[in-house]
């Protein structure tokens, strides 16, 4: 027997770096560092604004890392799609999910509003100063009112050729300069389509070129994790400072029919990705913890794209050619949050002016949500916010005083829209694609089993 048996097995050692990398992901740090950032931006209003800059400086080098894995990922993926023709059905799930989600995010949103009665104040005092802080703002509406006036002469020439237009690039390098996400995503469903009937020899080369984007884009993101808790503090606490108390207690009726809609998605998201992958629930809490955190920064859901399969890919072990092509397209598609805005916006007008709502007053509300909701991709916050104008006005509700007090609040607000809409886009792709392990389970299946007792092993 060798000395090098006999010998014990050295301490492990203190290990800063992980003790420092499980505190800054930890669910606690980011709950601790969202109240931080709320009474830094009440109470100490100049240091937030003065932290602003640093903030935004990391906000850039997210988002600078979404378009290549963008199109790294969705032309690898369409390119091994076509060329496995089993993949091909996975097409009408997401239509079905399109057509699940918008319903179930009607109900919930119209639901908690109907109950809640958000818009219904009965104190005067509150109304007086909901009147007040309206005629304050008289400055600020007319500025956005005049803003908006030029898409309405571009929504005259917007019909099934304008959209047409607009979704295709002329060029897709400017495209990409310009940020268009949704004329990237085309042109990468085209080309990826043209490379799929390319054969696999010559395409080889440029697969693992596309394979070493991906990589490096997915490394970028992880080096990224490391601002991400001081990020959040700042722009929590510039966003406190910029909207302050005061719209906050005035909506907070509607805000918290938003909050409580956006933590059902949440819990349902965590659940489905959790049963799907076969891990517990505290510890998917923990992997979805950075993704959280990036969409509470950037609030964009294109921006959190890498994050999400990131998430699904390396830390749940879902399939990675499924994910890399769901996740960006459900994006474009799963607009969860915009239903809630719409839904809830829209009832709370109603409310607020004493509107009384019949049923079929609420079916043109869901449906109108629903179908406007598809059209926000890609949108700003108030771009999308000032879609509600079209909702209020099939039901002649008063939409231009209101829209100050949803301008008010709009960071809060945006941050549940994207919240909702990432935790949608997680579940359903986790829902969708196929975990490592059913892949796993399927090539040990004998060849002699029938399709039926494979389903139900």
């Amino acid at each position: 027997m060798s000395t090098d048996e006999i010998l014990p097995a050295p301490a492990p050692r203190f290990n800063t770096f992980t003790l420092l990398k499980r505190v800054l992901r930890s669910p606690f740090t980011t709950l601790v560092l969202i109240a931080a950032g709320i009474v830094c931006g009440i109470h100490a209003p100049a240091i937030a604004h003065a932290l602003a800059p640093v903030a935004k400086v990391y906000l850039n080098l997210l988002t600078m890392v979404v378009l290549p894995l963008l199109v790294s990922s969705v032309i690898f993926s369409i390119t091994s799609m076509v060329q496995n023709p089993q993949s091909v059905r996975y097409l009408p799930r997401i239509a079905l999910a399109v057509v699940i989600v918008s319903v179930l995010g009607v109900a919930l949103s119209g639901t908690l509003s109907l109950l809640m009665q958000p818009g219904q104040i009965d104190d005067p005092q509150t109304r007086i100063g909901l009147g007040m802080f309206i005629n304050s703002q008289g400055a600020v509406s007319t500025d956005l009112q005049l803003s908006l006036a030029a898409p309405q002469e571009v929504s005259q020439n917007s019909g099934p050729l304008g959209i047409l237009l607009h979704l295709v690039p002329s060029n897709v390098f400017g495209a990409l300069a310009k940020g268009e996400t949704i004329q990237v995503l085309l042109f990468c469903l085209l080309f990826g389509l043209a490379v799929g009937q390319v054969p696999q020899k010559s395409a080889a080369s440029l697969a693992q070129g596309l394979d070493a984007i991906y990589r490096a884009c997915i490394i970028l993101t992880n080096w990224f994790v490391w601002g991400l808790p001081i990020a959040t503090f700042i722009l929590i606490a510039e966003q406190t400072a910029q909207v302050g108390p005061e719209p906050l207690t005035l909506m907070g009726g509607f805000l918290v029919v938003m909050g409580l809609s956006t933590l059902v998605v949440m819990i349902a998201a965590v659940m489905i990705v959790a049963v799907r992958s076969r891990r517990g629930y505290w510890s998917t809490i923990k992997a979805f913890q950075p993704l959280l955190m990036v969409v509470i920064t950037t609030r964009s859901t294109i921006a959190s794209i890498p994050w999400i399969i990131n998430l699904l890919v390396e830390r749940m072990k879902f399939n990675q050619v499924i994910v890399e092509l769901l996740a960006p397209l459900q994006a474009a598609l799963l607009r969860t949050g915009a239903i809630f805005l719409y839904v809830g916006g829209v009832i709370f007008i109603a409310q607020l002016y004493g509107r009384t709502l019949s049923f079929s007053d609420l079916a043109l509300i869901g449906v109108s949500s629903a179908l406007l909701a598809l059209t926000t991709t890609g949108m700003a916050g108030l771009v999308i916010l000032s879609q509600m104008s079209v909702v209020c006005g099939y039901l002649q509700l008063p939409f231009e005083a209101a829209f100050v007090l949803f301008v008010a609040v709009d960071a809060v607000s945006d941050t549940f829209m994207t919240l909702a809409s990432v935790s949608t886009v997680t579940a359903v792709t986790a829902a969708i694609a196929p975990h490592s392990r059913e892949i796993a389970e399927a090539e040990t299946i004998p060849a002699g089993i029938p399709p039926a007792q494979v389903a139900t092993a």
